[in-house]
């Protein structure tokens, strides 16, 4: 198994060391299987007058207008 460093975000890392925790496992082990749930998720995708919208989970951040404005302006 290769090995690689991560650097997390502190309230990731104690979310994984908790999940560890709980299922007895290594750090290692939890972020590995944290990271495969999270990839295996399916995308809900529903169509909203003709256009395609993305279901987030009620606790998804929000976007601000100005922020999806910065990011068209990278966009020619």
């Amino acid at each position: 198994m290769p090995r690689t460093t991560l650097v997390l975000d502190s309230d990731a890392t104690i979310k994984a060391k908790a999940y560890a925790r709980r299922h007895g496992i290594t750090l290692g082990e939890a972020v590995s299987d944290l990271v495969k749930r999270g990839a295996e998720r399916p995308l809900v995708i529903e169509d909203r007058n003709g256009f395609p919208v993305v279901c987030l989970r009620a606790d998804s951040p929000t976007v601000a207008a100005a922020a999806v404005k910065r990011a068209l302006e990278d966009f020619p």
